[in-house]
């Protein structure tokens, strides 16, 4: 039994249990919930419809299409669209092989790819706030950072230009609808209204444990710690229903099929916008120990890229726009593949390639019922908020005690307030300037870039939304946003590497030797999503 086969036997075997009322009656059950939400969804249409289209209506029919798969595929295969896809595309694909050769249908696809983007871009009207100039200079900069990234590849005769290609092209598409289509606007404001509204829920366990004076205040930490907290109770609650299972096993297989990566790796990169840098991790703990020095590359990457959901409403709550936040975390997916397969290609053999089963994530133990569930949760962000404040109160300390050194030798040359922020801040205006920030704004924009790097986005968006408001224009804001939505920073490196050398000691080695490319190619990928926005703006 190799290491995959026996991950699937260890994480899907389960003790004999009698079972419950549920299982027992579990498709009568299903029935009666999907004819409850029909019955409903009818009678919404009827009543609402006539007063005209609103978000409202599209979310409710998205939500219960997403109810009725969940439920279909629960008793039906799907391979009866998997089979007819693959023989069509599989069809396509042998005509396609036999008439041109493997290099040049990848000079073809990229060339597509290519003029696909810079028609695009240049399409759209000229706004004010949104130049063509300014277009051509982030289009610019994004193939700059692309072709700066393959300089730099570990094995440049081993990038697989086809995964890079479709990765950068996914995550365009994906831009493109929340930018230009007013179905993709209307669903991703909606997602950022709601979660706004809904983390907000819990100033209310804030108001029974600190009093309304306390949670009114607006102290950070009372203010975004207990929705954190909530959200991961959330988490862990949408886990033991499968919701979350049954999104990142179909879009993980997705991603195989189209990207040419392993089964491990999408899973762990679709999960880390839902769970974070760290919880991903565990959905493949058994397969760790095995994994390519590429895949570990991967993970790490992927942490680094993007802001996990339990941190989401403490933006929010800062003022930082929801829709940006989430547009750049859907984004990260694809744009972390990219740019980690282009630093740090496969060359091993992957056991892990074929990776479908899901593993349960779960702190401790089996989990009993939902409420067991939402209490695990709560202990998981009870977790990730001492994580959060520890780092912030130490690294906070560190930044301003070094600023006060680097301060004490500017005086002895009559530099005034000499900063780590401001040194590095300048050496960030050139990649200000590639992302398509107004030039008034690129040493604002570098200095947030430099106290995201150095401190954490926290600190960063903090700085963004009181020092900097009103300072920057709506398009530099707008990118800064996108560049600074990542984990991508020094203290997420030690989280990072303590978590997978704990989870795989034996690799505790590659684990550091591949985590500061990483942090690097994460940052990569904020910047390459800013210039997307700075493109489509």
């Amino acid at each position: 039994m190799n290491v995959v086969e026996q991950a699937e036997y260890e994480t899907s075997s389960t003790e004999e249990t009698k079972p419950t009322f549920y299982s027992r009656f579990r498709k009568y059950i299903h029935l009666a919930c999907w004819l409850i939400i029909t019955g409903f969804l009818c009678a919404a249409y009827a009543l609402q419809i006539p007063k005209g289209y609103n978000q409202e209506l599209l979310v409710l029919g998205l939500i219960y299409l997403y109810i009725t798969l969940f439920l279909f595929f629960c008793y039906v295969p799907t391979t009866i669209i998997t089979n007819p896809w693959n023989y069509v595309v599989g069809s396509i694909s042998d005509i396609i092989c036999k008439r041109f050769s493997h290099r040049v249908r990848t000079i073809a696809w990229a060339i597509i790819v290519i003029a696909v983007i810079v028609i695009t871009v240049f399409s759209f009207p000229e706004k004010e706030e949104s130049p063509r100039l300014r277009r051509l200079i982030a289009l610019v900069g994004f193939f700059v950072f692309i072709f700066g990234t393959y300089i730099t590849s570990v094995h440049r005769k081993a990038v697989q230009w086809n995964t890079i290609t479709t990765a950068i092209f996914m995550q365009f598409v994906l831009a493109l609808f929340v930018f230009r289509c007013s179905v993709g606007h209307d669903i991703f404001q909606w997602l950022s209204t709601f979660a706004e509204s809904y983390l907000h829920y819990s100033w209310f366990g804030s108001d029974f444990v600190f009093g309304d004076t306390a949670a009114n205040s607006g102290v950070f930490a009372i203010t975004v710690f207990p929705a954190i907290i909530f959200f991961a109770s959330t988490v862990q609650m949408l886990y033991y229903v499968g919701a979350v299972q049954w999104i990142i096993k179909k879009l993980s297989v997705i991603f195989v099929t189209l990207l040419d990566v392993s089964g491990a790796e999408s899973i762990v990169t679709i999960a880390a916008p839902f769970l974070g840098s760290c919880e991903n991790a565990l959905l493949i703990e058994p397969l760790i120990k095995d994994l390519t020095k590429s895949e570990i590359h991967m993970v790490l990457t992927c942490g680094f890229a993007t802001i996990s959901g339990s941190v989401l409403y403490g933006y929010m709550a800062m003022g930082v726009s929801g829709e940006a936040l989430l547009t750049s975390c859907i984004m990260s997916i694809p744009c972390s593949i990219a740019v980690s397969k282009l630093r740090y290609p496969e060359t091993e053999e992957s056991i892990a390639k074929h990776m479908k089963v899901i593993p349960t994530y779960s702190a401790s133990g089996e989990t009993t019922n939902i409420l067991h569930a939402a209490g695990k949760g709560a202990k998981v962000g009870i977790e990730i908020v001492f994580l959060i404040m520890a780092n912030l109160i130490s690294l906070l300390a560190l930044l301003y005690a070094f600023n006060g050194f680097l301060t004490w030798l500017g005086n002895f040359l009559t530099i005034e307030n000499l900063t780590l922020q401001l040194i590095t801040g300048y050496v960030f205006v050139p990649i200000a300037w590639l992302i398509g920030a107004d030039d008034k704004d690129l040493v604002s924009v570098g200095r947030l870039m430099a106290i995201k790097i150095w401190a954490n986005e926290f600190v960063a968006y903090q700085e963004m939304i009181t020092t900097y408001k009103g300072l920057l224009s709506v398009r530099s804001q707008l990118v800064a946003t996108y560049a600074l939505c990542g984990f991508a920073n020094f203290g997420s490196v030690g989280m990072q590497v303590g978590v997978l050398s704990t989870l795989a000691p034996t690799r505790s080695g590659d684990i550091s030797r591949l985590a500061i490319s990483a942090l690097i190619c994460g940052s990569i990928s904020t910047w390459l999503s800013a210039s997307v926005a700075g493109m489509l703006n």
